[in-house]
């Protein structure tokens, strides 16, 4: 570990978030840091607001009265920014600064990592969810630019500029990471509600306006699963254990514990094929987390109930959460994972699209900016889903495929997890055509590019 000494010059009320961020910004390198009281000791690193004192650092970034006082009165609104060219890239870089930079990159990451956007900006969706349209990243139009990675890059150019090198984390002995996860909001598709909706609303009704040919197939193929003894969706959840085991990977998987409202749908835990899935994937080295009820994210009694329901199933243990329709509320949804003993989340994604919504591909230890406390809740964030793409991006097979290549490149340039998430509707070409080719597809290209391909808890503690 490199060690890095530095001294922090900044009033007491933006101290936390102003540690926080310094951490953040080292966090994905080999780097030891220590704080320096003393004005006339040496130091790597000066964050601070007297300039005069900043020339016995290697590395000076002098902030604005106005960035501390943007953070302490909470304002909302998109912070200043500029771009700074970086290779063929154009990265938005927040908040005026002196001293060897004219921004600041502790400010920047800090703003990202901490969800203050999310905070003070109250525009939620019909799930109650910070939408990606009222983002700083839609504001800049850099959904798939990963800003905090980017400006921990271009810091850590510096440092070595000045003669302290530094190493980046590794995944053990790999560079870089990729997480199949899997929510397992259903473990059958034929149901109740899908014989209406197959029988009534489409075959009988129209109401999606197919032709005749198209209506008459789908009435009996509903008709014909009847006397089916397999289920597509059951299939498919046994054919995705298979097909990472098939390359030597571990996935997680999230399960329900509890349904609420129209919007869960209900299945037990103790049901005999859950069981036996839940037993082999365990044996297997797959991991199983927690798939709370539409309404758990902020009831946090109902939260610990369903993480302890979840353990009676799947034995003691259940550490890592990722929220159903990824409704999140921050920071509330911090305090509430912390407390049900949580010590993984994986939620942190754009439920429309692809792309980087805290800015990283690298996981970081969650924190809630009200309180200026860091959670035990480490995130590990997710930057693609299937149904983003192909249901509310609407891209073809093809590009869908191109679209998390991209992506998953990325995150090896940087040393980062891709985490996507798949559900249970893989290979079921009638409503999900496509699907399936995707998740095999990013399977290979992580095979093949050499990712550490592991469970989000394997994964992070393999980070060092």
């Amino acid at each position: 570990m490199q060690p890095i000494r530095i001294q922090l010059d900044v009033p007491d009320a933006f101290r936390v978030k102003a540690m926080y961020g310094l951490r953040m910004l080292l966090l994905p390198f080999r780097a030891a840091v220590s704080w320096v009281d003393d004005p006339e000791s040496p130091v790597d690193i000066y964050y601070g607001t007297q300039a005069a004192t900043a020339h016995r650092a290697a590395v000076t970034v002098v902030l604005k009265p106005e960035t501390i006082a943007w953070f302490v009165e909470r304002r909302a609104g998109f912070p200043p920014f500029r771009r700074v060219g970086v290779g063929d890239q154009r990265v938005p870089v927040c908040f005026d600064a002196g001293g060897n930079w004219d921004y600041d990159p502790v400010a920047t990451v800090l703003f990202l990592l901490s969800g203050w956007q999310e905070i003070v900006e109250k525009t939620r969706d019909e799930h109650g969810r910070f939408p990606f349209a009222a983002s700083f990243q839609a504001h800049a139009d850099v959904a798939r630019i990963p800003i905090v990675d980017w400006v921990r890059s271009m810091f850590t150019d510096r440092l070595r500029e000045v003669g302290i090198p530094l190493e980046r984390r590794t995944f053990g002995d790999e560079s870089w990471a990729f997480c199949a996860t899997h929510d397992v909001d259903y473990v059958r598709k034929w149901r109740p509600g899908i014989w209406k909706r197959e029988m009534l609303d489409r075959a009988l009704l129209n109401r999606d306006g197919e032709s005749g040919g198209v209506r008459r197939a789908r009435a009996r193929r509903a008709v014909g699963s009847l006397f089916e003894s397999d289920d597509p969706f059951r299939s498919a959840l046994t054919r995705i254990s298979a097909e990472l085991e098939a390359r030597r990977a571990r996935g997680t998987f999230f399960y329900k514990a509890a349904a609420h409202g129209f919007r869960d749908v209900d299945y037990a835990l103790e049901d005999a094929f859950v069981q036996s899935t839940l037993f082999r994937q365990l044996q297997a080295g797959h991991e199983v987390g927690l798939h709370p009820s539409y309404h758990s994210y902020a009831h946090p009694s109902r939260l610990a109930q369903e993480k302890l329901r979840l353990e009676a199933a799947a034995g003691p243990g259940v550490h890592t959460h990722r929220a159903h329709y990824l409704r999140y509320d921050h920071p509330r949804s911090v305090r509430h994972l912390g407390a049900a003993g949580f010590t993984v989340d994986s939620t942190l994604g754009w439920a429309t699209q692809s792309g980087f919504r805290f800015g990283t591909c690298l996981p970081f230890p969650l924190f809630d900016p009200l309180l200026d406390e860091e959670s035990t809740v480490w995130e590990i964030p997710l930057l693609s889903m299937e149904s983003a793409l192909f249901n509310r991006q609407h891209l073809s097979t093809s590009d869908a495929i191109a679209d998390t290549t991209d992506l998953m490149n990325t995150c090896q340039a940087f040393g980062g997890i891709f985490t996507g998430l798949w559900h249970t509707t893989l290979w079921d070409e009638v409503d999900y055509p496509g699907w399936g080719a995707h998740f095999e597809a990013s399977l290979t290209h992580a095979e093949t590019q050499g990712a550490r391909m592991d469970t989000l808890s394997g994964t992070l503690d393999s980070w060092s």
